[in-house]
């Protein structure tokens, strides 16, 4: 049961900001439609979101970083879904067995603990590099529009929870990431299982 509860705890702390921001993006274009009845939402989306992707086309660099940001974001998240593999004994589930005498899936606390501290490291650079192209990003889009009567204005307003709830994301990824790291350097957590000794039950 707590298993349970924390499971739903995370799932809602990445829903909700991620609900916030696709509801702040539907009041932006409802109030585009007020101001443009001839156009339809769809249109108004995709209208905006090629926009977005002509700045990126525009800014070499800032699109560089947008693919850089995301290698490492799921590099993180291959790394933690390792160790997290490497705790629960999960590995020795879904590979042969000959396969788990190499070091990558051995069953060790050392092997997950380095996981953890790479996703870390790794987490870390990818969220710095994603916050600051996108916004970046958001500095454009505002240098370029500033009339509520073009099709692609955004209200300050919402860019401004929309960041806030990318922010709160990214923070909480980390937060996360850091803390399994912190509890498995600091033998807070049990020790990895091993093939021999597997639970019977999981979450």
């Amino acid at each position: 049961m707590l298993r349970l509860i924390v499971i739903l705890v995370i799932f809602a702390i990445f829903f909700v900001p991620a609900r916030i921001i696709r509801v702040e993006d539907e009041k932006a274009i409802s109030f585009q439609q007020e101001r443009l009845p001839q156009m339809t939402r769809e249109q108004i989306y995709h209208a905006r979101v090629f926009y977005k992707k002509t700045i990126y086309a525009r800014h070499l660099l800032l699109r560089i970083l947008r693919i850089i940001s995301r290698i490492f974001l799921i590099i993180t998240a291959t790394l933690f879904v390792g160790a997290v593999s490497i705790q629960f004994g999960l590995l020795f589930n879904l590979v042969p067995v000959g396969m788990t005498r190499l070091w990558a899936l051995s069953q060790s606390d050392g092997s997950r603990n380095l996981l953890l501290i790479l996703a870390s490291i790794v987490g870390s650079f990818g969220v710095m590099t994603w916050w600051y192209q996108y916004s970046r990003l958001l500095a454009l889009i505002e240098d370029d529009i500033h009339r509520p009567e073009d099709l692609l204005w955004t209200s300050p307003t919402i860019l401004q929870r929309q960041k806030e709830c990318y922010l709160f994301m990214l923070v909480m990824f980390l937060m996360v990431v850091y803390g399994f790291t912190f509890l498995a350097v600091t033998n807070g957590i049990p020790s990895s299982v091993t093939p021999y000794y597997l639970p019977k039950i999981f979450f």
